[in-house]
């Protein structure tokens, strides 16, 4: 390979991904859940708000049930926009300074993985209180779906769980093979 065509030089991989691809990848990531997240929110909230219940001239906003689940998802999508916008600016503050953004690793990895879990619970929220509606080919099926991906996209959620549990007790990593790094 042409040196021109090289990222970093030979043997440097490792910490080209820990220190520059895997932070920005991972928080890059949890921003995509957290929208598929308010995406599924909002297409909710939309069509439980415009749904009339004919027999009853009511909308399924007008149930209790209905505004306490909307209620719950939305403390939930809450949870990831200060957590998110704090990651960044440590990562800014890292770049700034021209140190590694594997320092904050596992934090990022946590977000990636709540993240995840957030949007799919928000997405199966979203079918509960659509009923039927959220089933059929559309906006709630969809964020369902790309919601269940987050949980097995890499790092999947157990592994990510995995280093997380490592970290804290102390133990390598191990992401490129195993044995440590």
């Amino acid at each position: 390979m042409p040196q021109r065509d090289r990222l970093g030089a030979e043997g440097q991989g490792k910490e080209i991904i820990y220190d520059g691809v895997s932070p920005v990848y991972l928080i890059g990531l949890g921003a995509v859940w957290e929208g598929v997240a308010r995406g599924a929110l909002n297409a909710a909230i939309a069509h439980t708000t415009s749904f009339i219940h004919k027999d009853k001239n009511k909308s399924l906003s007008d149930y209790q049930a209905i505004r306490q689940e909307l209620g719950a998802a939305k403390v939930l999508v809450e949870t990831l926009r200060p957590w998110r916008n704090e990651l960044a600016a440590k990562l800014d503050v890292l770049w700034r300074a021209g140190k590694p953004q594997s320092e904050i690793l596992i934090p990022l990895t946590e977000f990636k993985v709540h993240a995840a879990e957030v949007a799919n619970k928000v997405a199966a929220t979203a079918l509960t209180v659509t009923g039927g509606y959220g089933y059929h080919r559309g906006p709630i099926e969809r964020t369902y779906r790309d919601a269940r991906a987050a949980i097995a996209m890499g790092p999947s959620n157990v592994i990510a769980r995995d280093w997380i549990g490592k970290a804290l007790v102390g133990l390598p990593l191990e992401l490129f093979y195993e044995g440590g790094e």
